[in-house]
């Protein structure tokens, strides 16, 4: 960690002073320089990380297009694009051929003051903290486009959310649960079982631990299945994970984080009219919807841990280790 000079003013721009950012497993990536397919060039060094926070207006450029006002309390969105392809205009910035994510491939929000463009910032709902604020734009947008815009989440269909302690996976049980699904979860071994179950609408938890553990989402269903699977652990769940669908059911992958070569039948997939849907961070149009979700629902992120800024290694430990349930936050300011 090192100091950075102030951000130079930005006219068409909103200051922002950061009271926090969320920590996804994009920060541990990014940090470590992964490289291989669908992995943009790595980052050159020094780099600010940070792809989602909150905080408070400072200063509103003099031709800024802008509502925002001094004292406005705002969420980061984490997702750049050119503002006019026609993936742009239509709430889609996630496929704009020049998409960039903050902390990624531009400097992050894990800072003091940033200037941003005022359409990558919301007003945080009053029943929102801005720490918990911070923990929503990536893994909300994120879940919501898995759920919902991608994954068409039907009245009473089944979700099988697969490695459920991280930050995109809790989101995603909210919103499915607030959806009216039948919600099921997978966590490795027992410590992590209890408060997962613990989430409102979870129906199951399942150890994950060892290979095979799909026949225990057949008989939590009854044989038939999951219409929707919510994935982001990749190659040691996969097999399990497309054998858990049901006939047309749909996985909705939007990572790989314990590798990125699963061992899965073709046949498997398509014998049964079962779908693999690619859903990575979703566009503006996911994130205002999300948001909006939140005020009417009053949802709240599952916070794990908030670590001040002096102690970001240790919350990339954490993250590495799997050891948490939720959001690991680091406080800025």
């Amino acid at each position: 960690m090192a100091r950075i000079p102030e951000p130079a003013p930005d006219a068409t721009g909103v200051l922002v002073q950061v009271a926090g950012s969320g920590l996804n497993r994009l920060d541990v990536f990014v940090r470590q320089g992964l490289t291989g397919p669908g992995v943009r060039t790595p980052r050159s060094l020094p780099h600010v990380m940070g792809a989602e926070g909150a905080g408070e207006v400072l200063e509103v450029g003099p031709q800024a297009d802008t509502d925002l006002r001094p004292g406005d309390r705002v969420m980061v969105f984490s997702g750049l694009g050119c503002g006019h392809c026609r993936y742009c205009r239509r709430g889609q910035s996630s496929r704009c051929a020049q998409y960039a994510i903050l902390g990624e491939d531009v400097w992050g929000v894990q800072r003091e003051h940033i200037w941003l463009h005022p359409q990558s910032l919301l007003r945080v709902p009053d029943h929102l903290s801005l720490i918990e604020a911070a923990a929503v734009p990536t893994a909300y947008t994120t879940a919501w486009s898995m759920v919902q815009t991608a994954g068409r989440l039907r009245l009473g269909e089944r979700v099988l959310v697969v490695g459920a302690s991280g930050g995109v996976a809790v989101a995603a049980i909210q919103i499915a649960a607030r959806a009216g699904a039948e919600v099921l979860a997978t966590t490795r071994g027992g410590a992590k079982a209890g408060r997962i179950a613990a989430l409102p609408g979870v129906q199951d938890v399942i150890d994950s631990s060892d290979p095979g553990w799909h026949l225990e989402v057949l008989r939590a269903t009854g044989g038939e299945g999951v219409d929707l699977i919510i994935e982001a652990v990749g190659a040691p769940t996969w097999r399990d994970s497309i054998q858990s669908l049901a006939t047309g059911g749909r996985m909705l992958l939007c990572g790989a984080t314990g590798g990125d070569n699963p061992n899965i039948s073709i046949r498997e997939i398509y014998q049964s009219h079962r779908q693999i849907i690619g859903a990575p961070l979703g566009g503006w149009s996911d994130f205002t919807e999300v948001v909006r979700f939140l005020e009417l629902s009053q949802e709240r992120p599952l916070i794990h841990q908030v670590l001040p800024m002096e102690q970001v290694a240790d919350a990339h430990e954490i993250m590495e280790d799997a050891r948490h349930v939720g959001k690991v936050v680091i406080s800025i300011c």
